[in-house]
């Protein structure tokens, strides 16, 4: 696939997933108090949905700013995704579980779940999407250096 296409094809792609994260985050956001166990999850995940929802709309737009090589293209959108959905993930997994983590440690306080304080499963897509928070931000930082790099090469050979 042509690199261009193939940006092209990755910027379309998470333009659309970013509109979809914020309309989730929107519906999830409709869920009642007493439908789940612990209501703060809900919220928490509403907002980490829709927040995340645009920043891959951000991301989305700065696509054709990047310059970086097709597996690393590639790379950049798995974690793009992956730790996007996987934060909201989270607070849907205490919301219904009851449950919260030591990495929500202010929040638990603030607003104690009824079960136990640490799940698993909240536990664990935090720090997946942590880590892949750090992952596409550092590729999006690298990939527009060297776009930035490349465009001004080309504007000084002009």
């Amino acid at each position: 696939m042509e690199k261009s296409l193939q940006s092209e094809k990755i910027r379309h792609q998470t333009l659309l997933l970013g509109v979809i994260q914020i309309t989730f985050g929107c519906i999830v956001g409709f869920i009642p108090p007493d439908a789940v166990p612990w209501f703060r999850g809900i919220v928490m995940a509403h907002i980490e949905f829709t927040a995340n929802g645009v920043l891959l709309l951000v991301l989305g737009f700065l696509v054709r700013e990047k310059k970086l090589g097709s597996k690393t293209f590639w790379i950049w959108f798995i974690s793009l995704q992956t730790g996007t959905w996987l934060n909201g993930r989270s607070g849907l997994i205490a919301a219904f579980s009851g449950q919260s983590s030591k990495l929500l440690s202010t929040i638990s306080k603030t607003y104690p779940p009824p079960n136990a304080l640490e799940n698993h499963a909240v536990f664990f897509t935090l720090i997946v999407s942590g880590l892949t928070v750090l992952i596409r931000l550092g590729l999006t930082i690298a990939g527009l250096i060297r776009g930035f790099s490349t465009n001004r090469v080309v504007e000084k050979n002009s």
